[in-house]
This record gives structure tokens, C-alpha cells and sequence, in this order.
């Protein structure tokens, strides 16, 4: 049973009246919090009464299994005929110490278990040994792995699936009792963890709980669907939200393929529908049969459904070697996605825009375009520093495009980071020497900054730039069919 149902347990038959529930309707308030994946109200009664787990040696038998081997002595014992003995005589025949309350061997840190490879350690032995196990994974109630890191402690939690009621009471039980030696927690959800509403509730109490110790709490979430899901029910207003996807794998991945360029048009969904995509027979039936959903998915024009079949078959374990040999099919439906998202962008409708650029970004983390379009979507809502992030992030993949750093030069003069935008219009201009607007923003920032003689000399290649191209523009048009503008008369010698 987690702590927290057990702090309601022991609050109800506390021995002093006056700390009990006063009325039922109070009890069935704690049972409805903890039914909603949030702290029961019920405050924890370590120091005055601690639970007596009756601790055993953790590397040999399992403290239920004690209590189970006692009952068993007692129902045969009555089955004989003989004489019962009480179980606190039995257990202490199998070696089991009683602790008088207070004993600090009672206290949560000296018996919740984890498990360290194939053993089981308390918290007090993990953290004695500052969480280093040579490579041996620290888990906590089979869903939470710990991951010490320089600045904070990791919670990495396991699975796809949202976490149940027990789950979030035992994370509760974790934050509560781990000792906060770098004062910082982060909690880390996977790319096909499914995030939903109630997961608002424990975040928001996993913060008030750690905020109380004066320990920073932040959230990190593997997928642009759960980041956006996050967003719409406005957990980033006080929590913060980090959105690290796995695009070292994804760069890894691209290593691999082999020289040679991607199909033409449809060919790998044609392919792909047709169980001929190269690569695909040595996969197992239910990432074949998965294949030819995309496949046919993306024929039929359904390409988020099409998507999110990808991100199944991913984390259907499939190797790296052979993911690349489906790259092909992975391209195509990312160049469709792109193409629906930019149109979409284009027409000003960005619920649509915003669905196919998450998309994106899930289905391919290493190419540049979902991150930067998806940049573009929220300096257009305003939330600039979200905006920033994501344009850094399409910099990073591709680090010789100019308009993602103009871009984020445009972002940065907005949160006046003036220093950092120059930087980036510095940058656009050396990949893009005509990029003629760059030298407009740039000689505004200038102005800003006082260096007046700098903006007067960036406005004057601005000026030059423009009137060259709408030289350009308009020689195009002659050579286009259109007749050229008639020649003014020479004027007559008097």
C-alpha cells in the first residue's frame, strides 16, 4: 500500500480523538483526491507514528511473504487442533526485530525498496552510495528509473501506459522522502508516454509537494503532441515544461543509410501496400503488417493516422538497422506532412498547421523543417520563448540555413535580447548575403543600441539590395512576353 493511502489508514484510528477525521465526508475527500491522482490531505505522521513494516534482510525474503509464512503457521497450527500462537510470536521464531515507534529504522528512506539489478536496496542504501551501481539501473515501483545528473535528479518514467492511482501515490511516497541534495527534480516522460487531463493533477501536486521543500520541479516530455497537450491545459504557467526529443538517435539513424537517394513521388507507399518495400520481409508479421498500414494510409491521403502507426511501429522495439531500410516510406510521409502543414500554414489555418508540424517533428526530430515552422507558429501566438527554443533546435540540425537565425534574431529583439539578436543576423547575413530584410532588422537593432553610424551603413544595403531586385524582377517580366516600358522623346536643342 503506498504511504499516502496509509497516512489516511493511520489518521483514522489515531489514539487522540481530536487528530482523527472529523466526519466522514472528510475521509471520503482523502479517498476522492487520491482517486483523482493528487495528494490526500491527510498529513504524513512519520515523525509522531511510523509505520512498523517489520524490515527484513532486503537481499533474502520479501517482507509480505514473512507475514504470508506466519499466517500459514497459524492456519495449520488450527487445522491440527493445536494451540495458535500470535503472529508477532511467530515472526520473531523467523528472525523478525520489532522496532519501538520513533526508531529512525522506521522512518519511510530505510524501507522503501528499489531494485538495483537483481537486488533490492532501500533508499538510505541508494542514496549512501550517491546512486552509482556500475551500470545497474535504479527503479522505484517498477515505473520510476532514477538518473542522477550534475544539476538534478531524474525520475524516468517507464511505459507508455498514463500512470494508474497506485503509480502516482508512489511517486508521491519517492518525492516526499528522497533527501534533495542539488535542491532540483525533474520528472521525464517518454516520446509514447499518452498523456491525458488527469496528469495536470499530479504534476501541479508534485510541484506544491517539492516547491514546500524548497526543491525546484520541472517536466520533461519526449513528443511535440504531449508538449502541445500540455500547453493547451496550461501547465507551462508555472511549471516548467522542456521538450527533449531524441534527435541524437534520429542523427545516428542517418549515419547508417547508404548512399542514394530516396524514391521517387509515391514509389515507397506503393511499394510499402504492396509488401515489396525493400527492407520490410525481414521484419516481424506485426511490423509488416504495420508497414502496409502506412502505407496504404498514406495512399488514402490519411497521414496523421499514418504518423502515429510510425510512432507505434518505432515503439515496437525495431531495431536501428532496420528502421533505416524504411526510410524511404518515412520520407515520403514526412515530405507530405511538410507539404499539408506549410499549405495550411500558408492559408492561415494553424490548429491544422500545428497538428501536421508536431507531427513532424515526432516522426523525424533530426530534420530541421518541423522545428522551424513549428517556431514560426508560436511567435505568431506570441509565446516567444517557446518560439526561441524551437528555432534553436531546427539551428542545430541544420546550422547553414540563414532564415532559421534571422528568424530567431526576429524573436530575441522582441524579449530584448538585443546582444543575441545581432549575433543571429550576423550569422544570416554570412550564409546569405542578400538576404535583403536582415539588413533592415539589423540596422532597427542598431538604432536600438546606439551605433548609429552602423544602421545608416546597413540601411544603405538595404536600399541598394531592394532597388537590385526590383531591377530583377522587372527584367524577368520583359523576358517573360511583356512588352518593355516606351522610350521618353529626346528633347529638342534650342
Amino acid at each position: 500500500m503506498p504511504l499516502t493511502m496509509s497516512r489516511v489508514v493511520l489518521k483514522m484510528i489515531a489514539k487522540d480523538p481530536a487528530q482523527r477525521y472529523e466526519t466522514i465526508e472528510d475521509v471520503l475527500t482523502d479517498l476522492k483526491l487520491i482517486r483523482r491522482h493528487q495528494l490526500p490531505a491527510a498529513e504524513a505522521p512519520w515523525g509522531k507514528r511510523p509505520l512498523n513494516p517489520a524490515p527484513v534482510d532486503l537481499q533474502a525474503t520479501r517482507c509480505d511473504e514473512v507475514y504470508r509464512r506466519g499466517l500459514r503457521q497459524q492456519r495449520d497450527a488450527f487445522r491440527a487442533g493445536k494451540p495458535v500462537k500470535p503472529l508477532r510470536e511467530i515472526m520473531l521464531g523467523q528472525g523478525v526485530t520489532f522496532k519501538k515507534s520513533g526508531d529512525p529504522a522506521l522512518m519511510p528512506s530505510n524501507f522503501l525498496e528499489f531494485e538495483v539489478g537483481s537486488r533490492r536496496q532501500t533508499l538510505a542504501q541508494v542514496v549512501a552510495r550517491d546512486y552509482k551501481f556500475d551500470q545497474e539501473k535504479i527503479v522505484f515501483a517498477e515505473r520510476f528509473e532514477l538518473k542522477p545528473r550534475s544539476d538534478r535528479l531524474l525520475l524516468n518514467i517507464k511505459g507508455r501506459k498514463t500512470l494508474s492511482i497506485g503509480d502516482v501515490q508512489r511517486l508521491f511516497d519517492l518525492l516526499e522522502t528522497l533527501p534533495l541534495r542539488n535542491k532540483a527534480v525533474a520528472v521525464a516522460l517518454p516520446p509514447d508516454y499518452t498523456a491525458q487531463g488527469q496528469d495536470i493533477r499530479w504534476i501541479v501536486d508534485a510541484y506544491n509537494l517539492l516547491d514546500k521543500r524548497g526543491c525546484a520541479f520541472s517536466v520533461i516530455v519526449g513528443s511535440m503532441e504531449n508538449h502541445t497537450t500540455f500547453i493547451n491545459l496550461g501547465i507551462d504557467s508555472h511549471i516548467k515544461l522542456e521538450l527533449e526529443l531524441e534527435r541524437t538517435v534520429s542523427i545516428e539513424l542517418e549515419q547508417l543509410v547508404a548512399k542514394g537517394e530516396n524514391l521517387p513521388g509515391s514509389m515507397a507507399s506503393e511499394l510499402g501496400a504492396a509488401g515489396q518495400l525493400p527492407g520490410a520481409e525481414k521484419l516481424t508479421p506485426s511490423a509488416r503488417a504495420m508497414v502496409t498500414q502506412i502505407s496504404e494510409l498514406i495512399s488514402t491521403g490519411d497521414l496523421t493516422e499514418a504518423a502515429r502507426v510510425w510512432r507505434r511501429l518505432v515503439s515496437e522495439g525495431v531495431d536501428r538497422a532496420s528502421l533505416v531500410k524504411l526510410k524511404p516510406l518515412r520520407h515520403e510521409l514526412f515530405e507530405k506532412l511538410l507539404a499539408e502543414g506549410k499549405e495550411a500554414f500558408d492559408q492561415d489555418d494553424f490548429p491544422t498547421a500545428t497538428d501536421r508540424f508536431n507531427l513532424l517533428i515526432d516522426l523525424d526530430p533530426g530534420r530541421y523543417e518541423g522545428h522551424y515552422y513549428k517556431g514560426l507558429l508560436l511567435k505568431h501566438e506570441g509565446k516567444l520563448e517557446y518560439a526561441q527554443a524551437f528555432l534553436t533546435q531546427a539551428i542545430l540540425a541544420a546550422p547553414d540555413e540563414a532564415e532559421l537565425f534571422y528568424h530567431r534574431a526576429i524573436v530575441r529583439s522582441r524579449v530584448n535580447d538585443l546582444d543575441g539578436a545581432l549575433r543571429d543576423l550576423d550569422m544570416a547575413l554570412d550564409h546569405n548575403p542578400r538576404l535583403t530584410q536582415a539588413y533592415y532588422n539589423r540596422a532597427k537593432l542598431h538604432k536600438r543600441m546606439g551605433h548609429d553610424d552602423l544602421s545608416r551603413h546597413d540601411l544603405k544595403l538595404y536600399e541598394k539590395l531592394k532597388k537590385e531586385q526590383e531591377r530583377a524582377a522587372s527584367g524577368s517580366s520583359n523576358e517573360s512576353g511583356e512588352r518593355p516600358p516606351a522610350a521618353k522623346p529626346a528633347e529638342k536643342k534650342k
